[in-house]
């Protein structure tokens, strides 16, 4: 049975929970694409009072399942930023949700085309969802990201259920 995702805006309280989500994420599953250094500056970066800062410049949300925060997405301007969702709940439909959520807040506020700097990681994550590849962009500090963009139809964000996406 599918369980009852909620996407609503961030609140202060939910810091150590994304951080925590986070953290989990890097280091058990991008940890796979990405070597230590890189792992370790991005630990040393996502902690709560960061993710605190970021808020008062994004719009920041959370995807709950019975009170409990399950993952989090932000967008400033035409930029969606830190995708990620409970490394135990990977492939429920969380992500797609934040998502899809984005793609409609970003619609109503004007925005025709989103970009997303995507982890190696997620980028087949993306792929699915109908994001193209655009650019690359490396660095020691954070390693390589691929610029993905999508142009935005309001079709593809009312729609309730995907076509083969459900396991996302």
């Amino acid at each position: 049975m599918r369980q009852n995702i909620i996407i609503r805006e961030f609140v202060k309280d939910d810091c150590h929970q994304i951080s925590t989500i986070i953290s989990d994420n890097l280091i058990h599953v991008n940890s796979r694409d990405y070597g230590d250094k890189i792992i370790n500056n991005m630990l040393s970066i996502f902690t709560p009072e960061y993710i605190m800062g970021l808020s008062k410049t994004r719009k920041m949300f959370v995807a709950v399942i019975e009170d409990i925060v399950v993952g989090t997405a932000s967008l400033d301007r035409d930029t969606i930023y830190m995708v990620f969702v409970d490394k135990d709940r990977h492939k429920s439909g969380i992500g797609r949700e934040l998502i899809r959520h984005i793609e409609r807040m970003a619609l109503d506020s004007g925005v025709a085309t989103l970009q997303l700097p995507s982890s190696l990681t997620a980028q087949s994550f993306y792929k699915k969802l109908g994001y193209l590849d655009m650019d690359v962009v490396e660095s020691e500090q954070y390693g390589r990201d691929i610029i993905m963009i999508k142009k935005l139809d309001r079709r593809d964000a009312d729609l309730e259920v995907s076509n083969g996406l459900e396991d996302l």
